[in-house]
């Protein structure tokens, strides 16, 4: 007489419960990493945006009427408002696309044979 024995299924340590199954993953591995890779960009363009805003505020407050070190502080404020608008675009066009097209750049679907 044969036994059958269900197994547990199988989970990978290294992939996150949010991010799916083993088998969501590997069927879909550009999508997984454009996604990553665009999150990744957005942490660090907010962390430059803080640390370029605050080094514009101190050279703004340390400039001491000298109308160089202004204008340095100055670029410094407005190229950090720039990268963040630069970084709120990149989020509404992703937004936009996935209302107006159903296209979800964050979660692409591949066809799979």
């Amino acid at each position: 007489m044969v036994k059958k024995v269900f197994a547990a299924p199988l989970s990978n340590p290294a992939i996150d419960v949010r991010e799916g199954t083993y088998q969501q993953v590997s069927q879909n591995p550009l999508g997984h990493y454009l996604a990553r890779l665009w999150w990744t960009l957005v942490i660090v363009g907010g962390l430059g945006l803080l640390i370029f805003l605050i080094w514009g505020g101190i050279d703004w407050l340390m400039s001491e009427g000298d109308a160089e070190k202004l204008k340095a502080a100055r670029s410094k404020i407005i190229h950090a408002l720039f990268g963040m608008g630069l970084l709120a675009t990149s989020f509404a066009l992703i937004k936009l696309l996935d209302a107006i097209f159903g296209l979800d750049i964050l979660n692409l679907e591949w066809p799979t044979p």
